[in-house]
């Protein structure tokens, strides 16, 4: 049974290119070595500009602290983690699961 992972990501107007210029590594890492699936990444057109919605499949809760984990022991890591520190001004992660009518 998977569990989603929806992460909002609230990004700074100056920081938002480098942010986006950021991920593609980081998700490119989960993917691959940890075994998370993107299953989107949206950036919202109304409400607060300058925000990122990730949604992520996993296949549980300890498969989200597996993949932190390996993102965290990567080599690019401090320098991801740099850019993530100066352009997010929050994140709010939440786990979820299919809803009994969803195809």
């Amino acid at each position: 049974m998977s569990v989603y992972l929806h992460v909002t990501i609230e990004v700074t107007s100056a920081g938002f290119e480098s942010f986006l210029a950021a991920m593609p590594q980081a998700v490119e890492l989960l993917e691959r070595r940890a075994g998370w699936r993107l299953i989107g990444a949206y950036m919202q057109q109304t409400g607060r500009l300058y925000t990122v919605i990730d949604l992520w499949e996993l296949q549980d809760m300890n498969h989200y602290d597996s993949g932190f984990k390996q993102l965290a022991a990567a080599e690019f890591f401090p320098a991801f983690k740099a850019v993530i520190d100066q352009t997010v001004r929050n994140e709010t992660i939440v786990f979820a699961e299919k809803a009994p009518y969803m195809r």
